[in-house]
C-alpha cells in the first residue's frame, strides 16, 4: 500500500474507535499510526490540562508507545520543561533534529533521551480554540530532519486527538450535571413524601413536618434526605 492509502486506512480505523468512545483505544491507535506511517521509533501523547485549561480534577496523563518514551514524557513534567511543554506554551510545533544539543536547555529531558537512544523529536500541541492542553510527540532513534509531510501527519493526528478528548470531556461533564440534577430531584421527591407521611401522622402542616424532619436530622447529625428516606422506606417515625 502507498503512504496515502496507509493514512486513509489509519484514519478510517481512528474514526471507528472515536465513534466507540474508547479513549484508551483511540490514544493507542494514534501512537501506532504515527509510528508506522512515519517509520518512527515511537510516540507519546502528554495531556496536562483539560480543555478548559484547568488541571484540578484532571491530572496529567501520559500515553506512550514504550516505557522508555513514557519516561521521557515524565521527565518533562517533573522538570516543567521540554519540547512538549514548549509546543503547548507557544501553540505550535517544536522540532528537534538532535536532542543532545539541547542539554543546556532541557538537561533532564536531553539526558533521558540520550539514555534511551532517542535522537530526534517533533512535538505538536493538542489544541482547542486558542488553548493548548497537551502534545503529541513523535520520536526517531536516528537523526531526522523533520520534513513538511512528517509534520502534516503529526498535526492531523494531534488535531483529531484533541477534538476527541474535548468531546469526551464535555460529554462527561454533561453526564455529571445530569446525574447531579437527578440526585437533587430524587432527594426533593423523598423529602416531600416524608413531609406528607409525618404531616398525616401528626395532623400538622407539611411545613411543620419539615421542621420536625430537619430538627431530627440536626440532632442526629445526619442529612435531611437520610431522615426522609428512613421515614418513607423504613417507617421511621419522629
Amino acid at each position: 500500500m502507498s503512504d496515502s492509502e496507509l493514512l486513509v486506512t489509519a484514519l478510517a480505523r481512528l474514526a471507528r474507535l472515536m465513534a466507540a468512545d474508547d479513549v484508551a483505544a483511540v490514544l493507542e491507535h494514534v501512537l501506532v499510526s504515527a509510528t508506522d506511517l512515519l517509520h518512527l521509533s515511537g510516540a507519546t501523547v502528554l495531556r496536562v490540562w483539560d480543555e478548559a485549561g484547568q488541571s484540578e480534577g484532571h491530572p496529567a496523563s501520559i500515553s506512550a508507545s514504550t516505557e522508555s518514551l513514557a519516561e521521557l514524557a515524565r521527565s518533562q513534567l517533573d522538570a516543567a520543561r521540554g519540547p512538549a511543554l514548549e509546543a503547548m506554551r507557544h501553540g505550535e510545533a517544536v522540532t528537534v533534529t538532535e536532542i543532545g544539543k539541547y542539554l543546556d536547555v532541557w538537561p533532564e529531558y536531553a539526558s533521558a533521551a540520550e539514555r534511551h537512544g532517542m535522537s530526534s523529536v517533533a512535538s505538536t500541541p493538542l489544541r482547542h480554540d486558542d488553548l493548548s492542553f497537551g502534545a503529541l510527540c513523535i520520536y526517531s532513534a536516528e537523526r531526522r530532519d523533520w520534513a513538511p509531510p512528517d509534520l502534516s501527519v503529526g498535526e492531523l493526528l494531534a488535531e483529531l486527538t484533541a477534538g476527541h478528548l474535548v468531546t469526551v470531556d464535555r460529554l462527561r461533564e454533561k453526564q455529571q450535571l445530569a446525574d447531579q440534577l437527578q440526585h437533587a430531584l430524587d432527594a426533593r421527591i423523598v423529602i416531600e413524601q416524608a413531609k406528607g407521611v409525618i404531616a398525616n401522622a401528626r395532623n400538622i402542616t407539611p411545613d411543620a413536618a419539615y421542621k420536625l424532619i430537619r430538627t431530627h436530622a440536626r440532632r442526629n447529625r445526619i442529612s435531611v434526605q437520610a431522615v426522609a428516606t428512613g421515614i418513607v422506606e423504613l417507617r421511621l417515625r419522629i
